[in-house]
Protein backbone atom coordinates (compact mmCIF):
# COMPACT_ATOMS: atom_id res chain seq x y z
CA UNK A 1 0.00 0.00 0.00
CA UNK A 2 2.64 2.40 1.01
CA UNK A 3 4.41 1.58 -2.33
CA UNK A 4 1.38 1.95 -4.15
CA UNK A 5 1.26 5.97 -2.52
CA UNK A 6 4.64 6.42 -3.23
CA UNK A 7 4.37 6.14 -6.86
CA UNK A 8 1.46 8.01 -7.22
CA UNK A 9 3.21 11.31 -5.59
CA UNK A 10 6.32 10.48 -7.52
CA UNK A 11 3.83 10.56 -10.66
CA UNK A 12 2.08 13.77 -9.38
CA UNK A 13 5.58 15.19 -8.86
CA UNK A 14 6.83 14.42 -12.28
CA UNK A 15 3.43 15.98 -14.02
CA UNK A 16 4.02 18.87 -11.87
CA UNK A 17 7.45 19.94 -12.86
CA UNK A 18 6.59 19.07 -16.20
CA UNK A 19 3.74 21.70 -16.21
CA UNK A 20 5.75 24.19 -15.09
CA UNK A 21 9.36 23.57 -17.10
CA UNK A 22 6.19 24.37 -20.02
CA UNK A 23 5.52 27.29 -18.54
CA UNK A 24 8.71 28.71 -18.19
CA UNK A 25 9.60 27.67 -21.50
CA UNK A 26 6.64 29.43 -23.41
CA UNK A 27 7.40 32.35 -21.35
CA UNK A 28 11.40 32.26 -22.11
CA UNK A 29 9.61 32.36 -26.10
CA UNK A 30 7.41 35.27 -25.06
CA UNK A 31 10.55 36.86 -24.14
CA UNK A 32 12.69 35.78 -26.98
CA UNK A 33 9.55 37.06 -29.48
CA UNK A 34 8.90 40.68 -27.90
CA UNK A 35 13.12 40.82 -27.87
CA UNK A 36 13.12 40.16 -31.12
CA UNK A 37 10.11 42.35 -32.42
CA UNK A 38 11.25 45.32 -30.66
CA UNK A 39 9.26 48.06 -29.07
CA UNK A 40 6.21 49.39 -30.36
CA UNK A 41 5.72 51.29 -33.02
CA UNK A 42 4.63 55.10 -32.36
CA UNK A 43 2.60 56.70 -34.29
CA UNK A 44 3.41 60.53 -35.89
CA UNK A 45 2.85 63.38 -38.16
CA UNK A 46 5.85 64.35 -40.36
CA UNK A 47 7.04 67.52 -42.24
CA UNK A 48 10.00 68.67 -44.15
CA UNK A 49 11.73 71.72 -43.27
CA UNK A 50 11.79 74.29 -45.90
CA UNK A 51 13.63 76.73 -47.38
CA UNK A 52 11.44 80.45 -48.17
CA UNK A 53 11.87 83.50 -48.99
CA UNK A 54 10.84 86.09 -46.06
CA UNK A 55 10.34 89.41 -46.37
CA UNK A 56 12.61 91.12 -43.95
CA UNK A 57 10.44 93.79 -41.51
CA UNK A 58 10.06 95.56 -38.15
CA UNK A 59 7.94 95.32 -35.22
CA UNK A 60 6.31 98.34 -33.57
CA UNK A 61 3.61 99.13 -31.00
CA UNK A 62 1.33 101.83 -32.40
CA UNK A 63 -1.29 103.67 -31.09
CA UNK A 64 -4.33 105.22 -33.64
CA UNK A 65 -5.23 108.92 -33.51
CA UNK A 66 -7.72 110.89 -35.32
CA UNK A 67 -6.52 113.27 -37.86
CA UNK A 68 -8.86 115.84 -36.22
CA UNK A 69 -10.28 115.63 -32.34
CA UNK A 70 -11.25 117.98 -30.11
CA UNK A 71 -13.04 118.35 -27.06
CA UNK A 72 -15.08 121.27 -27.50
CA UNK A 73 -15.55 123.13 -24.11
CA UNK A 74 -17.78 126.28 -22.96
CA UNK A 75 -15.65 129.25 -23.34
CA UNK A 76 -17.80 132.06 -21.21
CA UNK A 77 -19.84 130.74 -17.69
CA UNK A 78 -24.02 130.55 -18.51
CA UNK A 79 -26.55 128.36 -18.48
CA UNK A 80 -27.48 125.78 -21.48
CA UNK A 81 -31.22 126.52 -22.73
CA UNK A 82 -30.50 124.56 -25.55
CA UNK A 83 -28.91 121.21 -26.16
CA UNK A 84 -28.90 120.43 -30.31
CA UNK A 85 -27.28 116.68 -30.41
CA UNK A 86 -27.15 112.88 -29.10
CA UNK A 87 -24.81 111.09 -28.36
CA UNK A 88 -22.80 109.47 -30.72
CA UNK A 89 -24.59 111.54 -33.68
CA UNK A 90 -22.61 112.42 -36.86
CA UNK A 91 -22.66 116.29 -37.79
CA UNK A 92 -21.67 118.39 -40.22
CA UNK A 93 -18.96 121.59 -40.14
CA UNK A 94 -20.88 124.71 -38.68
CA UNK A 95 -23.82 122.38 -36.91
CA UNK A 96 -25.59 123.76 -34.04
CA UNK A 97 -24.50 121.69 -30.99
CA UNK A 98 -25.35 124.16 -27.96
CA UNK A 99 -26.80 127.86 -26.63
CA UNK A 100 -26.09 129.41 -23.57
CA UNK A 101 -28.51 132.19 -21.86
CA UNK A 102 -27.37 135.38 -23.88
CA UNK A 103 -30.80 137.17 -22.52
CA UNK A 104 -28.02 139.81 -20.77
CA UNK A 105 -26.06 139.98 -23.31
CA UNK A 106 -28.63 140.85 -25.83
CA UNK A 107 -30.31 143.54 -23.16
CA UNK A 108 -26.78 145.18 -23.21
CA UNK A 109 -25.68 144.85 -27.14
CA UNK A 110 -29.64 146.75 -27.73
CA UNK A 111 -28.82 149.39 -25.54
CA UNK A 112 -25.22 150.18 -27.05
CA UNK A 113 -26.91 149.51 -30.45
CA UNK A 114 -29.35 152.47 -29.33
CA UNK A 115 -26.38 154.76 -28.52
CA UNK A 116 -24.15 154.08 -31.28
CA UNK A 117 -27.56 155.51 -33.37
CA UNK A 118 -27.36 158.26 -31.35
CA UNK A 119 -23.11 158.80 -31.37
CA UNK A 120 -24.05 158.53 -35.00
CA UNK A 121 -26.31 161.46 -35.20
CA UNK A 122 -23.85 163.89 -32.95
CA UNK A 123 -20.57 162.65 -35.38
CA UNK A 124 -23.17 164.23 -37.98
CA UNK A 125 -24.37 167.46 -35.98
CA UNK A 126 -20.56 168.14 -34.54
CA UNK A 127 -19.28 167.84 -38.34
CA UNK A 128 -22.08 170.42 -39.53
CA UNK A 129 -21.63 173.03 -36.58
CA UNK A 130 -17.47 172.86 -37.63
CA UNK A 131 -18.51 173.62 -41.19
CA UNK A 132 -20.34 176.55 -39.92
CA UNK A 133 -17.74 177.61 -37.89
CA UNK A 134 -20.00 177.08 -34.90
CA UNK A 135 -18.33 174.56 -32.88
CA UNK A 136 -14.42 173.94 -32.51
CA UNK A 137 -12.73 170.47 -33.93
CA UNK A 138 -12.29 169.14 -30.50
CA UNK A 139 -15.91 168.59 -30.05
CA UNK A 140 -16.06 166.55 -33.69
CA UNK A 141 -13.18 164.49 -32.50
CA UNK A 142 -14.80 163.66 -29.37
CA UNK A 143 -18.05 162.91 -31.26
CA UNK A 144 -16.14 160.77 -33.33
CA UNK A 145 -14.22 158.79 -30.26
CA UNK A 146 -17.51 158.36 -28.45
CA UNK A 147 -18.78 156.82 -31.66
CA UNK A 148 -15.75 154.01 -32.14
CA UNK A 149 -15.99 153.32 -28.31
CA UNK A 150 -19.80 151.91 -28.66
CA UNK A 151 -19.08 150.66 -32.01
CA UNK A 152 -16.24 148.49 -30.03
CA UNK A 153 -18.53 147.82 -27.66
CA UNK A 154 -21.38 146.46 -29.61
CA UNK A 155 -18.76 144.05 -31.40
CA UNK A 156 -17.60 143.13 -27.56
CA UNK A 157 -21.19 142.13 -26.84
CA UNK A 158 -22.11 140.20 -30.39
CA UNK A 159 -18.94 138.02 -29.60
CA UNK A 160 -20.02 137.58 -26.85
CA UNK A 161 -23.34 136.36 -27.64
CA UNK A 162 -21.27 134.26 -30.32
CA UNK A 163 -18.77 132.35 -28.40
CA UNK A 164 -22.06 131.20 -26.23
CA UNK A 165 -23.01 129.42 -29.34
CA UNK A 166 -21.75 126.10 -29.91
CA UNK A 167 -21.27 124.65 -33.01
CA UNK A 168 -19.42 121.87 -34.91
CA UNK A 169 -16.05 123.09 -36.68
CA UNK A 170 -15.97 120.29 -38.81
CA UNK A 171 -17.38 117.10 -39.65
CA UNK A 172 -17.14 114.31 -37.80
CA UNK A 173 -18.88 112.01 -35.03
CA UNK A 174 -19.69 113.05 -31.60
CA UNK A 175 -19.12 110.98 -28.61
CA UNK A 176 -20.97 111.21 -25.41
CA UNK A 177 -22.74 114.23 -24.13
CA UNK A 178 -21.36 115.74 -20.71
CA UNK A 179 -23.73 118.09 -19.94
CA UNK A 180 -27.32 118.78 -19.44
CA UNK A 181 -30.19 120.88 -20.23
CA UNK A 182 -30.20 123.53 -17.38
CA UNK A 183 -26.34 123.32 -16.36
CA UNK A 184 -24.41 126.05 -15.36
CA UNK A 185 -21.28 126.29 -17.41
CA UNK A 186 -18.27 127.44 -16.50
CA UNK A 187 -15.41 128.43 -18.83
CA UNK A 188 -13.18 125.30 -19.84
CA UNK A 189 -16.25 122.47 -19.35
CA UNK A 190 -15.92 119.89 -21.38
CA UNK A 191 -19.38 119.92 -23.65
CA UNK A 192 -18.74 116.75 -26.12
CA UNK A 193 -15.68 115.79 -27.99
CA UNK A 194 -15.45 115.56 -31.45
CA UNK A 195 -13.41 113.17 -34.31
CA UNK A 196 -12.94 114.15 -37.75
CA UNK A 197 -14.14 111.23 -40.73
CA UNK A 198 -10.90 111.72 -42.24
CA UNK A 199 -9.27 109.10 -41.23
CA UNK A 200 -6.94 107.87 -38.58
CA UNK A 201 -3.17 108.02 -37.86
CA UNK A 202 -0.90 104.91 -36.67
CA UNK A 203 1.59 106.42 -34.39
CA UNK A 204 4.05 104.22 -33.12
CA UNK A 205 8.66 104.56 -32.19
CA UNK A 206 11.56 102.63 -33.47
CA UNK A 207 14.71 102.63 -32.47
CA UNK A 208 17.49 105.00 -33.89
CA UNK A 209 19.52 101.70 -35.32
CA UNK A 210 16.53 101.13 -38.14
CA UNK A 211 15.97 104.76 -38.74
CA UNK A 212 18.05 104.03 -42.25
CA UNK A 213 15.73 100.98 -42.98
CA UNK A 214 12.73 103.34 -42.87
CA UNK A 215 11.27 105.67 -45.18
CA UNK A 216 8.05 107.83 -46.09
CA UNK A 217 5.45 105.72 -48.20
CA UNK A 218 6.34 102.42 -46.80
CA UNK A 219 3.69 100.09 -46.08
CA UNK A 220 2.99 99.31 -42.23
CA UNK A 221 0.30 96.67 -41.69
CA UNK A 222 -1.77 96.64 -38.44
CA UNK A 223 -3.60 94.21 -36.51
CA UNK A 224 -5.52 94.86 -33.64
CA UNK A 225 -6.88 92.29 -30.47
CA UNK A 226 -10.77 94.00 -31.24
CA UNK A 227 -10.62 92.44 -34.69
CA UNK A 228 -8.98 89.62 -34.70
CA UNK A 229 -7.72 87.76 -37.90
CA UNK A 230 -7.72 90.82 -39.93
CA UNK A 231 -4.83 93.10 -41.16
CA UNK A 232 -5.44 96.92 -41.76
CA UNK A 233 -3.07 98.66 -44.26
CA UNK A 234 -1.41 101.94 -43.73
CA UNK A 235 1.37 104.05 -44.93
CA UNK A 236 4.21 106.31 -43.44
CA UNK A 237 3.24 109.49 -43.75
CA UNK A 238 5.26 111.55 -41.35
CA UNK A 239 9.03 110.47 -39.71
CA UNK A 240 10.00 113.10 -36.74
CA UNK A 241 13.18 115.01 -37.66
CA UNK A 242 14.88 114.44 -34.24
CA UNK A 243 15.60 111.48 -32.26
CA UNK A 244 14.54 111.56 -28.52
CA UNK A 245 17.50 111.88 -26.24
CA UNK A 246 15.76 110.04 -23.47
CA UNK A 247 15.12 107.18 -25.30
CA UNK A 248 16.73 107.28 -28.59
CA UNK A 249 13.76 105.89 -30.36
CA UNK A 250 12.30 108.50 -33.54
CA UNK A 251 8.57 108.40 -33.88
CA UNK A 252 6.85 107.67 -36.57
CA UNK A 253 3.31 108.63 -38.06
CA UNK A 254 1.11 106.28 -40.77
CA UNK A 255 -2.06 106.58 -42.24
CA UNK A 256 -4.50 104.01 -41.97
CA UNK A 257 -6.35 102.95 -44.55
CA UNK A 258 -10.22 101.95 -42.78
CA UNK A 259 -12.66 102.42 -45.26
CA UNK A 260 -14.87 100.32 -43.39
CA UNK A 261 -14.61 102.51 -40.22
CA UNK A 262 -13.94 99.28 -37.90
CA UNK A 263 -10.81 101.08 -36.83
CA UNK A 264 -11.46 103.85 -33.37
CA UNK A 265 -8.56 106.64 -32.24
CA UNK A 266 -7.25 105.40 -29.05
CA UNK A 267 -6.96 101.71 -29.78
CA UNK A 268 -3.27 99.97 -29.13
CA UNK A 269 -2.13 98.02 -32.69
CA UNK A 270 0.77 95.65 -33.77
CA UNK A 271 2.25 97.31 -36.14
CA UNK A 272 4.71 95.56 -38.71
CA UNK A 273 6.82 97.53 -41.00
CA UNK A 274 7.42 95.88 -44.48
CA UNK A 275 11.09 96.91 -45.33
CA UNK A 276 11.95 96.26 -49.20
CA UNK A 277 14.81 93.32 -48.73
CA UNK A 278 14.12 89.68 -48.40
CA UNK A 279 16.33 86.71 -46.96
CA UNK A 280 15.96 83.34 -47.35
CA UNK A 281 15.24 81.24 -44.19
CA UNK A 282 14.31 77.71 -43.13
CA UNK A 283 10.93 77.12 -41.44
CA UNK A 284 9.32 74.68 -39.48
CA UNK A 285 5.87 74.48 -38.26
CA UNK A 286 5.83 75.76 -34.56
CA UNK A 287 4.46 72.51 -33.44
CA UNK A 288 7.51 70.75 -34.68
CA UNK A 289 9.50 72.70 -32.27
CA UNK A 290 10.05 71.93 -28.20
CA UNK A 291 10.49 75.06 -26.96
CA UNK A 292 12.48 75.13 -23.47
CA UNK A 293 14.99 77.12 -21.59
CA UNK A 294 17.67 74.88 -21.60
CA UNK A 295 17.26 74.61 -25.29
CA UNK A 296 14.43 74.26 -28.63
CA UNK A 297 14.83 70.72 -29.88
CA UNK A 298 12.64 68.78 -32.24
CA UNK A 299 12.25 64.76 -33.46
CA UNK A 300 14.15 64.50 -37.05
CA UNK A 301 13.10 60.91 -38.67
CA UNK A 302 15.83 59.10 -39.59
CA UNK A 303 15.71 55.66 -42.00
CA UNK A 304 17.63 52.53 -40.70
CA UNK A 305 16.85 49.22 -42.69
CA UNK A 306 13.83 50.59 -44.20
CA UNK A 307 12.35 51.70 -40.49
CA UNK A 308 11.87 55.28 -39.76
CA UNK A 309 13.48 56.29 -36.01
CA UNK A 310 13.27 59.45 -33.79
CA UNK A 311 16.48 61.09 -33.48
CA UNK A 312 16.82 64.44 -31.44
CA UNK A 313 18.45 67.38 -32.68
CA UNK A 314 19.09 70.58 -30.46
CA UNK A 315 18.06 73.58 -33.00
CA UNK A 316 18.52 77.45 -32.83
CA UNK A 317 15.25 79.17 -33.51
CA UNK A 318 14.22 82.59 -34.91
CA UNK A 319 11.27 84.71 -35.78
CA UNK A 320 8.05 83.36 -35.59
CA UNK A 321 5.64 84.45 -38.19
CA UNK A 322 1.73 82.91 -37.94
CA UNK A 323 2.43 78.90 -37.72
CA UNK A 324 5.82 79.11 -38.64
CA UNK A 325 9.18 79.55 -36.57
CA UNK A 326 12.47 80.23 -38.42
CA UNK A 327 15.38 77.57 -37.74
CA UNK A 328 18.90 79.69 -37.62
CA UNK A 329 20.74 75.95 -36.89
CA UNK A 330 21.01 72.60 -36.22
CA UNK A 331 18.26 71.76 -38.77
CA UNK A 332 19.05 71.30 -42.65
CA UNK A 333 16.07 72.08 -45.02
CA UNK A 334 14.39 68.91 -46.68
CA UNK A 335 14.74 67.35 -43.33
CA UNK A 336 12.03 65.55 -42.35
CA UNK A 337 10.81 66.42 -38.68
CA UNK A 338 7.95 65.06 -36.71
CA UNK A 339 5.06 67.51 -35.49
CA UNK A 340 2.71 65.93 -33.85
CA UNK A 341 2.97 62.87 -31.18
CA UNK A 342 6.64 63.82 -29.81
CA UNK A 343 4.99 63.32 -26.10
CA UNK A 344 5.48 59.27 -26.59
CA UNK A 345 8.87 59.31 -28.21
CA UNK A 346 12.42 58.83 -26.83
CA UNK A 347 15.69 59.24 -29.22
CA UNK A 348 16.01 55.87 -31.35
CA UNK A 349 12.22 55.14 -31.14
CA UNK A 350 10.78 53.28 -34.15
CA UNK A 351 7.75 55.63 -35.60
CA UNK A 352 4.75 54.67 -37.78
CA UNK A 353 4.15 57.85 -39.78
CA UNK A 354 0.62 59.20 -40.25
CA UNK A 355 0.47 62.14 -42.60
CA UNK A 356 -3.50 62.07 -43.16
CA UNK A 357 -3.94 64.99 -41.38
CA UNK A 358 -2.40 68.37 -42.95
CA UNK A 359 0.26 70.13 -41.03
CA UNK A 360 -0.89 74.34 -40.62
CA UNK A 361 2.07 76.30 -42.31
CA UNK A 362 0.93 79.32 -42.79
CA UNK A 363 2.87 83.24 -42.10
CA UNK A 364 -0.29 85.01 -41.11
CA UNK A 365 -3.45 82.29 -40.07
CA UNK A 366 -6.39 83.55 -40.30
CA UNK A 367 -8.49 81.75 -37.15
CA UNK A 368 -12.44 82.46 -37.98
CA UNK A 369 -13.89 84.48 -35.12
CA UNK A 370 -14.68 83.33 -31.85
Amino acid sequence: MWSRMLGMLLLMGLLLGALFGWKNWAAQQQRAAMAAAGPPLATVSTTRAERRAWRNRLPAVATLTATRAVELTAQLPGRVIELAFDNGEQVQRGQLLLRQDVSEERAALASREAELRLAGIEVERARELLEQALAPQRDLDAAVAERDRLAAEVRRLQAQIDKKTVRAPFAGRLGLRRVDLGDYLQPGTVIVQLVADAGLYADFRIAQRHLAQVAVGQAVELRVDALPGRVFTAKIAAIEPAVDTATRNVAVRATVDDDGGALRAGMFAAATILLPASREVVVLPQTAVSFSPFGNSVYRVERQDGTPRARVAYVQTGERRGDLVEILSGLAAGSEVVTAGQLKLRDGAPLRIDNAVPVPADTAPTPPEA
